[in-house]
């Protein structure tokens, strides 16, 4: 496990702004160091009147190369959906923390892909809460999208972060990671060809716990090269239902899926456990939401993802607001 430093950087690069709400916010860069990497992310303080908000609430980016703000390196991914949903939750007197993953945005990882894993970045909110903490916050409220979702689910279940809340989960995966890739892969190809017989076979090897012993065919080198594979073999021993069950009744959570989501289907898994009504157990399905968290524009699939200026759905800022309300009023 790598030495992880909190560190914040307080004042320099600070900034206020006021929400339509009235509220006060006060932004600061701040970072975390893990070995030779920085990690770096946003602070964002709320005060409503003269006081401060106790309750921070940490956004977990999805997978890729998204950062903080809900971007990526190309055109193709400009969404600012983060920052969108980090002024949904200071409207409700909950401050922030807006981070870039390992290698993603601003933050470093000197040792290349290879040198990543599953559990690395689940471990570093461990330190990310740490330095919440340092800035006086006693309340934790997580808030994952898609594989930061199924991230929060780990975190949560296995460190137990004093001060959890609540969650809200933006479109996590219910199952396994290699399950999922496999019903993706399997539209693409037929099982019993070549490439689906190696793509099963890999998948199957690597959930075990083994790297491939062999080269992967150039249609598949992307999925399958070999300094991605330690990071798929982690990610694959982490089964989000099995977090989830250890979680449940005893934090609220809150799921939220979208009917338009072209990338992560609704989970029959966590819909069946949502439908259950138990205490704290909350399902959602927004029936135009796309994968950015936006209102789907009808025969223009990809149009939410690269307009920064597309509002959240409003089915999700409604549900989402009441449940913020929820969380807010629970002891």
């Amino acid at each position: 496990m790598k030495e992880i430093r909190v560190w914040a950087l307080a004042g320099a690069l600070a900034f206020v702004s006021a929400t339509a709400w009235g509220q006060k916010v006060k932004s600061e860069e701040v970072f975390i160091q893990s070995g030779e990497d920085v990690l770096r992310g946003t602070l964002s303080h709320v005060k409503q009147g003269r006081k401060a908000a106790r309750t921070l609430a940490i956004i977990l980016p999805g997978s890729g190369p998204t950062d903080r703000h809900g971007n990526g390196p190309a055109p193709t991914l400009q969404t600012n959906m983060y920052d969108q949903l980090a002024e949904l939750l200071q409207a409700q007197g909950i401050s922030t923390m807006q981070v870039d993953k390992r290698g993603v945005g601003e933050s470093t990882l000197t040792g290349g892909e290879g040198s990543m894993l599953f559990s690395d970045n689940v471990q570093d909110y461990q330190a990310w809460w740490a330095l919440g903490q340092l800035a006086g916050y006693e309340s934790l409220l997580l808030v994952g999208h898609s594989e930061g979702g199924q991230i929060a689910l780990a975190w949560a279940a296995k460190n137990r972060p004093e001060g959890l809340k609540g969650l809200i989960l933006l479109a996590p995966p219910g199952e396994n990671a290699a399950d999922i890739l496999w019903q993706q892969l399997s539209r693409q190809m037929a099982p019993d060809s070549e490439y689906g017989q190696f793509a099963k076979t890999s998948l199957d090897s690597l959930r075990a716990g083994y790297l491939l012993g062999r080269p992967s065919p150039p249609a598949l080198l992307a999925l399958f090269r070999p300094s991605i594979q330690p990071y798929l073999m982690d990610w694959f021993q982490d089964e989000p239902m099995e977090n989830l069950a250890r979680l449940s009744g005893k934090w609220p959570i809150y799921i939220f899926y979208g009917e338009k989501d072209i990338q992560v289907q609704p989970s029959a898994a966590m819909t069946a456990w949502g439908a259950k009504k138990e205490p704290n157990s909350h399902v959602y399905t927004c029936p135009y939401m796309t994968h950015t968290l936006k209102t789907d524009i009808p025969g223009q699939r990809l149009a939410t993802y690269s307009d920064p200026n597309l509002p959240l759905d409003g089915d999700l800022v409604r549900a989402m607001s009441s449940a913020l309300g929820a969380l807010r009023s629970a002891k």
